[in-house]
Order: C-alpha cells, then structure tokens, then sequence
C-alpha cells in the first residue's frame, strides 16, 4: 500500500506539513482508507498533485478521471467482476494483449498474478486515488461500495462522516434512461448537495445556496447564446470570489470570454489568450480534467499571465474545468484577489459545472434544430 511512501514524498518536497499529515491520519484512523485520500479531502493537496506524486512513488502512470470516466466495453467484459471487487480494480483499455488497469495498489503481486491468470493477458498496472476508483466502479460495474460514503471529495476544513445507516436520509429517486452522472461526492448530480460535514445529520442545504443555485439552473437554461451562459455564470460567482473569470479552450489556446472584478473585466479579458502547455495555472486543471484548488505557483508562466490579467499572483485559486462532449471546452476561474479565497464547496461547484455543460449542449442541440 503506497500510503506512507506518499505522505513521506509529499513532506520530502514541502507540499504538505507534518501538521496536515497529522490530521490526515486522525481522520485515517477514524474513516479508514488510504492516508492520501485524506490529504486530498481535508483540502492539503490538490488531485494533480497527488496523481503526480502517485507515479513517481509507484513508478506507474496515474489514472485521473479523464482516463477512468470513459472505458470501452472490451475492457469492461475483459475482467471478471469477482476480481474487479474483491481487489478495487478498474480495467482502462484492452489493446490486443495487453490490459491497462488501475489499481490503488498496483504492487499487489496477488492482484497482478490472479487479474493475469484470469484474463491471460499482459498487465499494465496504473495507479488511482480511491474517491476516483469508487466512482469508477459504481460507474461502470454498479458496485457500490460503503467507504464511498465515508470517504468525500469536500474542500478545506469540511470533514468526511462515517455512514450512519439508522441516520440516512431517504434516498432521491434516480431518474430513468442511461446511468446518472456521478459526482465526487458519491450521488448522483440531480440529487441534492450533500449537507456540509459537522451539521446535523437532518440537517439540509441552506435555503440561499438552493435558491442560488436554482437561479442559476433557470439562467442557464434560458440562455439564448454563449454570452448569456457566461453571464449567468458570472452572476453566481460574484457572490463567493472577488475576481470571476470564464475561459474558453480550443486548439489555438486559452481565451479569455467573461469577467468581472480588478483586471477581470470582460473588455481587457476577451484580448487575453494563453497558449495551451505553456505552464500556466490553466494547464494543471487541463491536464487533470479535473478542479483546482490552492496556490498559484509563483513560476515565469504564472507571472506573466497574471500581468496580463492587470496584477500580482492572488493568495489562492479555484479552477473549474467545464467539459462538453467528453472534452474541456471552458475553464471557470475565481479568486480572492489580495486576499485567500474561502475554501469553496466542490460539490456545490461540481453541480455548476455540470449544470453549465448541460447548458453548452442544449445550446449545440438548438443550433442542431435549426440546420435540419
């Protein structure tokens, strides 16, 4: 199990403090699980991070959500569900031979033997935390497993609950069709957000944010183009950063499309466009598919970006990935300015972003309508 290792790498190069790690494993030994899992949910290291320090103590590729969300049948029918739950294993892609898996231990040599042995195929073992693992397998396999509801995807200072059965409240019904969207949260999108950890068991979402989000699900849905999804955006994250900003992704680069706040402005941002892979901020969110949250490294790349963006590097960042169509079409970006931003609710900003692809597809479906 690679979980010592990493909190010992993440120490070695100061991305965490032994004070974190220390809550990392009080919370461990209460919840269970990998120690990492919990540096990630406590808020002390980002995915990217953690992914990157997972391949260099593991020696092996890691598996974000961009790798485990999408796997082809081939691969799914390739592994027999029996070793697929007793080992908390997801197949990735089958090319001829040879199987790529993800593992949370891609050391196990009786994992790797019986996989082998069952499939006779070569093994080409990948590393993943466990809320993506989780996620995966409820995903794909339909496995449920109970530490999903232990272990959560909550930002800063927000702790994890162990499942009270006697407690739960009842479930939402699931909608009909094709299998619900996930969150990293362990529910389905369309159900409520997840009370925040420390309130009451009972306890529900406050009346503000259901509300605001509501709004925010009835803008999107009554915008009429690009820059009407922009601006309903726009107006749901004002109330929580003091700079909000809305970025498109194509081949030619990163473009800036809406702001507000001190050199956010949508004027001076629509004439900001950053070439992907040159090292900004914006690659780390590109590269994961995943969000961001934490400081902006102070690099070259980070300081001429934020130069153009009309000031010094803020306190902290949150990056929001917007995917359409299985690929990152915009990046939603909010900061504190001067100051460090609040923690923010990932799940809450996960329900965002996938409420604002929703409206980027209805809006592809609308012009679809209109060619036929």
């Amino acid at each position: 199990m690679p979980g010592p290792r990493i909190a010992d790498y993440l120490l070695d190069r100061g991305w965490v403090s032994r004070a974190q790690v220390d809550e990392a494993r009080r919370t461990q030994v209460f919840f269970g699980g990998h120690i990492e899992t919990h540096l990630l949910t406590l808020g002390y290291v980002s995915e990217s991070v953690l992914g990157e320090a997972l391949t260099e103590v593991c020696g092996v590729p890691f598996a974000s959500w961009g790798h485990l969300r999408v796997v082809p049948g081939d691969a799914i029918d390739a592994v027999p569900r029996r070793l697929v739950e007793r080992f908390r294993l997801c197949p990735l892609r089958l090319e001829g031979k040879r199987l790529r898996v993800a593992f949370l231990d891609p050391r196990d040599p009786q994992a790797l033997r019986e996989i082998q042995a069952a499939t006779r195929l070569t093994i080409e073992p990948w590393v993943t935390t466990e809320p993506r693992m989780y996620q995966a397998l409820e995903r794909h396999f339909q496995i449920r497993l109970r530490s999903t509801r232990a272990i959560t995807m909550a930002a800063g200072t927000a702790r994890a609950r162990p499942e009270r059965t006697e407690e739960r409240e009842p479930a939402a019904p699931r909608p009909s069709g094709p299998a619900a969207e996930i969150g990293l949260d362990g529910r389905p999108l369309h159900e409520p957000a997840r009370p925040l950890a420390g309130a009451s068991p009972t306890a529900r979402v406050a009346p503000t944010e259901a509300d605001a989000l509501d709004i925010l699900g009835e803008a999107l849905a009554a915008a009429a183009d690009r820059d009407g999804i922009a601006e309903a955006l726009l107006d749901y994250c004002t109330a929580r950063a003091r700079r909000v900003g809305l970025f498109a992704v194509s081949k030619e680069g990163i473009r800036g499309v809406a702001g507000r706040g001190r050199g956010f402005e949508t004027g001076p941002l629509r004439s900001v466009v950053v070439p992907a892979g040159s090292g900004t901020i914006f690659d780390t969110a590109l590269q994961s598919r995943d969000f961001y949250f934490g400081v902006v490294p102070t690099l070259p790349a980070n300081r001429d970006l934020y130069t153009a963006l009309g000031g010094r590097l803020p306190a902290t960042a949150l990056i929001v990935p917007i995917v359409v169509q299985d690929r990152t079409a915009a990046l939603l970006y909010l900061d504190g300015d001067s100051d460090p931003l609040e923690s923010p609710d990932i799940a809450t900003m996960r329900r965002v972003a996938a409420k604002t692809s929703l409206a980027y597809e209805l809006l592809l479906l609308r012009r679809k309508l209109l060619e036929l």
